[in-house]
């Protein structure tokens, strides 16, 4: 903004005759616009009175005299004819005469000054009157300047005033259009006399212009995944609106990628020129090639933006999209018997495991069964034709979950049972276990004795049977014979070569084909007098619980 101050001055003046019980002669007006003419005034005996304050000058035949307002200083100076001012010599006037109306001093376009009488006053005593400035405009520094000649002494003021020598100071810093300033000043006539008390108004004129100075304000919004999987690409958008009152010229979004990432499109992008109110979007892409925890971050600069281009503090916005990345990983065992016999119920398990460092969501699992399984217990699933289906809703990085189903086959044979799952973001898994099926065979076993009753340390055999009844399957069992206290094994002989442990023989494990039998025998004395037994066990797959067969011996 320019400032231009200019000045106006106006010297205005109060003129005073004091007397102490004189009277003075009449005198003659004259005015230098009535060329010469001479208007008779009527004596008076006030003791105060106004020196050229009019606007117009009055004489007792209703004439009047224009006096021109002066354009930049106006002094009231007794008969200066050549500054248009009015001289007018002031007789006495009595006392219900004496001046204490307003007269207009001087008005311009930007104020107008009165100067009034309140209280007269003879030598020695204190005068009052009151000079009013008002605002015609808006005006700044108003300063108003009373200069007290000889034989007058300023006595006080309010406001008060700032005293120079013989002058009384007052500034004004501003004035509003309409207000108005009273100044009431008192002085002490000290000699009979004229007197002429001059005021100096000036008023600094501003001289203004209006402009408006717009600022861009860009706005960085940036969106990308939350998470990514090492080794894919991630792709992030950077929305950028001007909001400011100016447009943005060479507008510039850079993308500062972590280390983590490997950029795969231009990280630093030109969108032009944004005028306000515009939004223009960009897109960057990177592949993950580090697992952790990151902040993406995107500024935007226009020309001049920012401390270094002379721009206003955060004018180069910026936007952070934190992200990780992860490994996720999903594994599936499914357990079950190698062997099995139709129509039996066998315990299949399925194990499903979150390897990765990711909560997986929406886990779908499906057990695909073979052909003619039977579903004892679906382990809390749901069967659909020859499947069973579960769901986990979310399986947290790190843990597992066991499922346990019961199966029987209807038929012999072997047969693979597959479980399959498959994760919200895409994981996969599989497993399967193979299971032969058997058919249920039948068995017989026997123990007889070759002697009975024995005498102490007399031996006798006890010869024992096992015999596959079925035609379809061979049969796999386990032979233990136990003997009490009245019997003591010695030997051991037949199809399988058995063991001797205390009071118990073992034989080991044997196959029997369909409709074949095993013979074995065992060699025992008498040992204690009383009635002996030999308790035979066969324990086989197929079997909830061991066949049994036992022989007794009497020892005398």
């Amino acid at each position: 903004m320019n400032r231009l101050t200019s000045s106006f001055t106006a010297v205005l003046c109060l003129a005073a005759l004091t007397f102490a019980g004189c009277q003075t002669a009449p005198t003659q007006v004259r005015s230098s616009t009535d060329r010469g003419q001479s208007v008779p005034t009527q004596p008076a005996t006030t003791q105060t009175d106004w020196r050229g304050a009019d606007t117009t000058i009055s004489a007792d035949r209703g004439q009047s005299v224009p006096i021109q307002p002066a354009t930049t200083q106006a002094q009231w100076r007794g008969a200066d004819t050549a500054s248009r001012t009015a001289t007018v010599a002031t007789p006495a006037r009595s006392s219900s005469q004496t001046a204490r109306g307003s007269n207009v001093i001087l008005q311009t376009n930007q104020i107008k000054v009165t100067k009034r009488v309140l209280e007269p006053a003879s030598v020695g005593g204190q005068l009052r009157y009151r000079i009013t400035i008002d605002a015609l405009e808006n005006i700044n520094n108003v300063r108003l300047k009373e200069t007290m000649p000889d034989g007058v002494e300023f006595t006080s003021a309010s406001p008060s005033a700032s005293l120079s020598g013989r002058d009384a100071n007052w500034t004004f810093a501003s004035m509003q259009r309409g207000q108005s300033q009273n100044i009431d000043i008192t002085v002490t006539p000290t000699r009979e006399g004229d007197h002429e008390i001059c005021s100096t108004v000036t008023v600094d004129n501003a001289f203004c212009f209006t402009f408006f100075a717009g600022q861009p304000k860009l706005e960085v919004v940036k969106q990308g995944p939350s998470s990514i999987e090492l080794g894919e690409e991630a792709t992030w958008t950077v929305t950028v609106t001007n909001n400011g009152s100016a447009p943005a010229t060479n507008v510039v979004v850079t993308d500062t990628l972590p280390d983590a990432f490997t950029p795969t499109s231009n990280l630093r992008q030109s969108i032009g020129d944004l005028a306000p109110g515009q939004t223009k979007t960009v897109t960057y892409t990177a592949k993950a090639v580090r697992q952790g925890e990151f902040n993406n971050r995107a500024v935007a600069t226009y020309a001049g933006s920012g401390p270094d281009g002379r721009g206003a503090s955060g004018s180069s916005p910026e936007a952070s999209s934190p992200i990780a990345v992860v490994q996720s990983g999903i594994r599936v065992r499914k357990t079950g018997p190698a062997e099995a016999y139709v129509f039996k119920p066998e315990v299949f398990e399925i194990t499903i495991e979150n390897t990765g460092d990711t909560d997986l969501q929406n886990v779908r699992i499906t057990d695909v069964l073979p052909r003619g399984s039977s579903v004892v217990d679906n382990g809390g699933g749901r069967v659909s034709r020859n499947a069973i289906g579960w769901m986990i809703p979310n399986l947290p990085a790190g843990s597992s979950q066991l499922i346990r189903t019961e199966i029987a086959a209807t038929r012999t044979g072997e047969s693979t049972n597959t479980v399959k799952l498959v994760s919200a973001n895409g994981l996969e898994a599989s497993d399967s276990v193979t299971t032969k099926w058997l058919a249920v065979p039948g068995v017989t076993v026997s123990i007889t004795d070759s002697i009975d009753p024995v005498r102490v340390r007399e031996a006798t055999t006890y010869s024992i049977q096992v015999r596959n009844q079925g035609e379809f399957e061979p049969v796999s069992g386990t032979v233990t014979v136990t003997f009490t206290d009245g019997l003591k094994p010695t030997a051991v002989a037949g199809d399988a070569q058995g063991t001797i442990d205390g009071q118990t023989v073992t034989f080991p494990r044997t196959t029997l084909e369909p409709g074949k039998d095993t013979n074995l025998s065992i060699t025992a004395e008498g040992a204690k007098i009383g009635a002996g037994r030999a308790v035979m066990k066969f324990s086989a797959d197929f079997l909830t619980e061991p066949v049994i067969s036992q022989e007794s011996t009497n020892v005398y």
